[in-house]
């Protein structure tokens, strides 16, 4: 791994920390909250790929649970951020809309799935209180559709942006 890409990732995990720190909705019900992480979670997927989306997505969410002081959701957000950052990274990443949107749509809704499963066992709210947190939830990944049209207008202004993430390559002149 070289030092650009090590620095992607490092500014990434920051910017989605950001995002999900700086705008928090508390929901009483279970005693979470929503955010909008997700705008760039999606975003970097798309722009940088899977393997930045994923470690970017969970990793960044994770953080700002501990600074929040929600560290007991901080398991579960890596795995639920983080496979929408891969799964959007996957469908999304150097491709079309159609590929855009099955990315956000797939990787937005396994969030949701792995939150709802989560909360409803292994933090033992049951599917009640889970439910209590799902439509918030399909709302909060939707706006990751902002996250799409964000990525649409950078790539439009700096069309290298889906190179960063590639190796550097030196060539001789």
């Amino acid at each position: 791994m070289n030092a650009r890409r090590v620095s992607l990732i490092a500014v990434s995990i920051a910017l989605v920390t950001i995002m999900v720190y700086a705008i928090r909705v508390p929901v009483p019900a279970t005693g979470g909250f929503w955010h909008t992480g997700v705008i760039a979670e999606t975003f970097l997927a798309t722009a940088f790929g899977p393997a930045i989306g994923a470690v970017a997505s969970g990793v960044g969410a994770a953080i700002a649970d501990l600074i929040a002081g929600y560290g007991q959701f901080a398991p579960l957000t890596l795995i639920a951020h983080g496979s929408t950052g891969l799964l959007v990274g996957l469908l999304a990443w150097r491709k079309g809309w159609p590929g855009m949107i099955l990315g956000w749509v797939i990787g937005g809704l396994a969030q949701v799935a792995v939150y709802f499963v989560g909360e409803a066992t292994v933090y033992g709210m049951g599917v009640a209180g889970a439910t209590a947190e799902l439509f918030g939830n399909l709302v909060q990944v939707g706006l990751g559709f902002l996250g799409l049209i964000l990525f649409r207008i950078v790539r439009q202004t700096y069309p290298q942006i889906e190179q960063l993430a590639s190796a550097a390559s030196f060539e001789e002149v």
